[in-house]
């Protein structure tokens, strides 16, 4: 499935923002797309921001044979595009200090996840290296990777409620 052809199953969501439905199968092509950019650097741990970045951050260290993942978790929306104040609900799952890291998100959206994720992992004098598979212009951080440039589209991705998204 090509890129353009997901756009069709959009819907009106909210002042001008769109809801997309980003199927398995782009996941997959998206990760395959994104682990050839990253296959020349050299990483000792991928860090995923949870929850959206827990299925592209398994795909890319399993895609670019990396042993040793993370979490760390923050809260920021309250429901389907509405934003409440960015919260540490898990700090990083490992203590990792002076390494190579490829830190993993869905989306940045507003950017500020992505951001506090970096931040607080460079305290500890790592070398982050952040990817996602969505990027908006208007966030406040460019990750160094992205699959996809979008602008005011809310994504509905294949491993969220309700699981109607089966491609």
């Amino acid at each position: 499935m090509d890129k353009a052809s997901y756009l069709k199953n959009t819907s009106a969501f909210g002042v001008g923002v769109k809801k997309q439905f980003y199927p398995w199968t782009e996941l997959i092509s998206d990760c395959s797309f994104l682990a050839k950019k990253l296959k020349s650097k050299k990483f000792n741990f991928v860090v995923a921001i949870s929850r959206g970045g827990l299925m592209p951050a398994t795909l890319l260290a399993y895609l670019l044979k990396i042993k040793k993942l993370g979490t760390i978790s923050y809260s920021h929306y309250l429901g389907d595009g509405v934003i409440g104040k960015l919260v540490l609900t898990l700090p990083p799952s490992v203590d990792i200090k002076n390494s190579r890291v490829l830190l993993v998100d869905d989306k940045a959206d507003t950017g500020e996840t992505l951001l506090a994720a970096k931040n607080l992992l460079a305290k500890k004098k790592n070398k982050i290296t952040t990817v996602t598979l969505h990027f908006d212009p208007k966030s406040k951080i460019k990750p160094d990777f992205f699959a996809n440039k979008v602008k005011n589209i809310w994504i509905v991705y294949p491993w969220e409620p309700p699981f109607k998204n089966k491609k």
